[in-house]
């Protein structure tokens, strides 16, 4: 009897032990996300100049997602490893609106006027779909007690997709030659049609690093930052009224995302956080296929970039086990 009960305390105290050194969570996040995507043509393959750029904005994308976060850090080591990972994916629209806008001088004088703006539409525009997944896996350092110093690599997916309706056109006149006068290049769509849908899917790997802090057992804050050139984007623009569809593959430029993560634990059990992020990337460029109905496709290299910027605000409810 003795024995067993030895056997039982000692499993009992093994297990303790154990949980101590396993952090696990699940939980859901509710956010908002606002900002901008930037679709690029430039005027050749050697220039920084634009030929053509459009805007398409979002305005408090409501997403919901969920939350999953894992580290093992044994009681008096000094590092440990972690993983993390969150999936989530737009609930409303983020209605705002898309401008359209062309430095064609070049093309109508013969002459470079890089910032001559030629021609500008804006459209009514809203996000028709939004998929996001992070991935982090990386290694904690212990600082001092419950502050980690924590280096880590991250992956991003991200899938958007938007479609832009109606609009008022500022165009050049142009000259009729049939009718011999100049026709008003000054159009208004007071129709909500579709004139253009617009898709981007990326893909990013990152190092980052960041810094976790336990003040007490109610309140920590975990602040990280990532950069890198390591980014794939594949871009489709479906310009619905010419019926002219421009695949863009793009690879290269600079990602960076500060993000910032405060977390109140009322319990041992439960976890409610506040998440904030920017992401940027900018500098990406590549090859466009071109393709117009009932003419056969041609690629234009290295003429078509992409952007995206957005700040993203969210609140994480999170269970631990």
């Amino acid at each position: 009897m003795k024995k067993l009960f030895i056997f039982a305390f000692s499993a009992v105290l093994i297990f303790n032990l154990s949980a101590k050194e396993h952090d696990f969570s699940f939980g859901v996040n509710f956010g908002s996300l606002g900002g901008q995507a930037q679709e690029i043509v430039y005027a050749s393959s050697k220039t920084e100049n634009y030929l053509s750029e459009l805007l398409w904005n979002v305005d408090s994308l409501n997403c919901i997602g969920l939350d999953i976060r894992y580290s093992w850090l044994k009681p008096g080591n000094k590092a440990g490893v972690f993983a993390n990972g969150s999936f989530k994916f737009g609930v409303s629209d983020g209605a705002d609106i898309m401008e359209d806008k062309d430095w064609l001088a070049y093309k109508l004088t013969g002459r470079n006027y890089p910032n001559w703006l030629t021609n500008y539409s804006v459209h009514d525009s809203k996000v028709d779909s939004l998929n996001m997944i992070d991935f982090n896996l990386g290694m904690s350092i212990v600082i001092f007690q419950k502050f980690l110093l924590k280096p880590y690599f991250s992956y991003h997916y991200m899938h958007f997709k938007w479609s832009a309706y109606g609009g008022s056109i500022l165009y050049p006149m142009e000259w009729d030659n049939n009718n011999h006068v100049y026709v008003d290049g000054h159009v208004y769509l007071t129709q909500p049609i579709k004139v253009i849908t617009y898709e981007q899917t990326w893909h990013i790997v990152a190092p980052g690093i960041s810094f976790y802090g336990e003040f007490n057992r109610y309140f920590d804050i975990e602040i990280a930052f990532e950069v890198t050139p390591f980014i794939w984007c594949t871009a489709v623009d479906n310009h619905i009224l010419r019926d002219l569809v421009v695949t863009d593959v793009l690879t290269g430029g600079l990602f960076t995302e500060p993000s910032f993560l405060f977390s109140y634990k009322p319990t041992d059990h439960f976890v409610l956080s506040l998440s904030f992020a920017i992401r940027e990337i900018e500098k990406t460029r590549g090859n466009s296929r071109y393709k117009e109905a009932e003419k056969p496709a041609f690629i234009e290299k290295n003429i078509s970039g992409a952007g995206y910027y957005a700040v993203d605000i969210g609140i994480i409810s999170k269970f631990r086990f």
